[in-house]
């Protein structure tokens, strides 16, 4: 076979696997997202201290759009991301990313 057309079959391969990782990679990191956005739900709705009847027809009327949300201002916003970052853990590649091409620079040569 022509060693052009078998290296860039290879090159395809390996493409096509990247794209897996970082798919599957993706998928992970949507799904800690949700978990992470629906613990902070949780949280806030917990240190609201409503009893049971109260915390029931609060959620109703958020899941009937009659709740009215307060935006925070600023400053105040401000000093709760610092404890978000807190929270955070370093997110970054998947653990398994497959090498770069070796053969870049040879491949103008042929």
């Amino acid at each position: 076979m022509n060693a052009k057309l078998s290296r860039i079959l290879d090159e395809i391969k390996r493409t096509e696997e990247k794209i897996a990782a970082w798919k599957e990679h993706l998928e992970e990191l949507n799904i800690r997202r949700k978990q992470l956005e629906d613990a902070e739900i949780i949280k806030s709705i917990r240190s609201m201290k409503l009893e049971g009847r109260e915390m029931l027809l609060f959620l109703e009327n958020i899941q009937n759009g009659t709740v009215a949300v307060r935006q925070e201002q600023s400053g105040q916003a401000a000093g709760q991301d610092g404890d978000m970052q807190e929270e955070t853990e370093n997110i970054g590649e998947p653990e398994t990313v497959p090498a770069e091409r070796e053969d870049r620079g040879n491949e103008e040569k042929d």
